[in-house]
């Protein structure tokens, strides 16, 4: 993870919405010296659904990041960020391919049509169509409400629709249970299509940036943090402390609370006007 990446998720942590571990898991698991097949054994065991939820989180995640990071590096080949949204689009398309077999379009051939009367369908639905447009048209209050109420009540019952709705039916819960099952061993594995290496070619490239900014900041010597009080002052606070929550000291002619109160107004008024001179 590179220092911005690193400055981003802080923020995101306190500041943003809460996130769930498998939200950011794809970005988690693509490491510097990790190959694009380590990467896609580290899959196995997680849903379609995890990669694709993992994968619309980081392409939200990397637009952000890119934009505030500075917008025009986007779509920069330099840019992880850029180079991330790209290939987590990809990569869901790839994961996500077999939902073609299970949306089979069945509905739409002339034979499913012939087998269930569309004909009588289309019959039915320019009956919705007239309501529809006698309600817009009707000028009379009590008949304009009388067509709209039919017009919300009318249901397309004929034979095609039914089965139609049968058909859907049943592709919805064989794509929910093909989105819900664990990704077995070697059933995400290099086909030998375009489609693949290009994306281990992003993937490499990814971890290449990476790992060039991993180094340089492992490299860079991170300045020693200073104390907000040295010593001697942190002693005075706390003797002024004992002093002013001590009963028997209560000779002084100013209430001493109230005056390490003042003080330590005084020194966060200072800092504010440090901080309004820096330039973000």
């Amino acid at each position: 993870m590179d220092k911005f990446d690193k400055v981003a998720n802080s923020f995101l942590r306190e500041y943003g919405p809460p996130i769930s571990s498998s939200d950011n898991e794809l970005m988690v698991k693509m490491k510097p010296g990790q190959s694009f097949g380590d990467f896609l054994r580290s899959l196995v065991g997680k849903s379609r659904k995890n990669i694709l939820d993992s994968a619309s989180f980081a392409r939200l995640y990397d637009m952000n990041m890119s934009v505030y990071g500075g917008g025009g590096r986007f779509n920069n080949e330099e840019n992880p960020h850029g180079l991330m949204s790209k290939f987590m689009t990809k990569f869901g398309d790839y994961v996500n391919q077999g939902i073609t077999e299970l949306r089979s379009g069945a509905a739409e051939t002339d034979e499913f049509k012939n087998k269930y009367d569309y004909q009588g369908h289309l019959e039915r639905e320019k009956e919705r169509r007239d309501l529809l447009r006698q309600s817009m048209t009707e000028k009379d209050p009590e008949k304009k409400a009388e067509l709209r109420q039919k017009k919300n009540a009318f249901r397309n019952n004929s034979e095609y629709a039914e089965a139609r709705r049968a058909l859907h039916k049943k592709e919805d819960a064989d794509v929910n249970e093909y989105h819900n099952r664990p990704i077995e061993q070697g059933e995400i594995v290099n086909d030998g299509s375009d489609e693949f290496k290009e994306l281990e070619n992003l993937y490499n490239k990814i971890i290449s940036i990476k790992g060039r900014e991993g180094s340089k900041i492992e490299d860079q010597e991170q300045p020693k943090e200073q104390p907000f009080l040295n010593k001697s002052q942190e002693a005075a606070i706390r003797m002024a402390q004992t002093l002013a929550n001590d009963p028997t000291r209560r000779s002084f002619q100013k209430d001493p609370q109230k005056e390490i109160n003042k003080a330590y107004g005084d020194v966060m008024k200072k800092i504010a006007k440090k901080i309004k001179k820096i330039q973000i």
